[in-house]
């Protein structure tokens, strides 16, 4: 059975209701109308603008059933109180029991400060896109807002760099490191290079003298004769066919390496608020 309930015969059928059950589902309408199906309770207005009103009650904490007399899975209240201490701590706004505590219903909003990457190009709801830009040139609030994270001059340059956490010992918004690096000497293993050349440079000195005891240009020979050579002679040779030896290796031509992994190129935006 489905039964479709003016507003202006609730308080009879309260008043009905109170002697009989009703197996059905129920709609409250200020008009007729189909009644959804799948619903226990259907309410609607016309012409669509009336909103339900949930109970208000003043919570204590979200883990105190207070003020209801045990927790209740399913149960949606709406608090108005703030009160209660971190974590347990209870705002004005919508809350559901899950059996054993309350849980606020809130979406999650980014924090000033936040960073994401994505596909925009441009500034967009609250979000700022990090290009090193002069802080003076945003409006006020999110002005402001820089200058308490510590960006009272420009905005931290994002562009073709990745995040790093920082260590401890540097400045966060700071611009570091490099995309390539160089091999130094230090870089390099640690070997000895040795080598042996070939036998090489043989050679021999020549001279020519006069024979012993031999005639000259028909002068006969002897020891007095200053054309003859019988005495002893010593004669060096000059000092001939010092040389060296010299290696050479083909080297690089000390190229940068590129540190860039694969990647999908984004903008960084950070969180500013409006």
């Amino acid at each position: 059975m489905i039964k479709n309930i003016n507003v202006d015969k609730v308080i009879p059928l309260i008043l009905l209701t109170s002697f009989y059950g009703i197996t059905a589902q129920v709609k409250i309408s200020n008009s007729s109308g189909t009644i959804n199906t799948e619903s226990v309770l259907h309410l609607e207005s016309t012409p669509n603008d009336k909103g339900l009103l949930l109970t208000r009650i003043t919570l204590q904490a979200t883990n105190l059933a207070a003020p209801l007399a045990s927790h209740s899975a399913g149960m949606i209240v709406y608090n108005t109180a703030t009160a209660g201490t971190s974590p347990n701590n209870v705002t004005p706004g919508l809350y559901y029991n899950n059996g054993t505590a309350w849980v606020k219903l809130s979406t999650k909003k980014p924090q000033v400060g936040d960073i994401k990457n994505g596909f925009q190009s441009a500034d967009h709801n609250g979000w700022y896109l990090l290009n090193g830009r002069t802080v003076s040139t945003l409006a006020v609030n999110p002005r402001a807002r820089a200058s308490a994270l510590g960006f009272s001059v420009v905005l931290p340059d994002a562009t073709d760099r990745y995040l790093k956490n920082t260590s401890g010992s540097d400045n966060i918004g700071t611009a570091s490191g490099s995309d390539t690096f160089t091999l130094a000497q230090a870089n390099l293993p640690n070997v000895t290079f040795t080598g042996t050349t070939n036998t090489t440079g043989s050679h021999t000195h020549t001279y020519t003298d006069n024979p012993a005891n031999s005639v000259t240009n028909g002068v006969a020979a002897g020891t007095n004769n200053p054309v003859s050579d019988a005495a002893s002679v010593n004669d060096t040779t000059f000092s001939s066919g010092a040389h060296t030896h010299s290696l050479s290796f083909t080297l690089g031509s000390s190229q940068a390496v590129s540190l860039k992994p694969d990647n999908i190129i984004t903008n960084v935006f950070i969180y500013l608020g409006n």
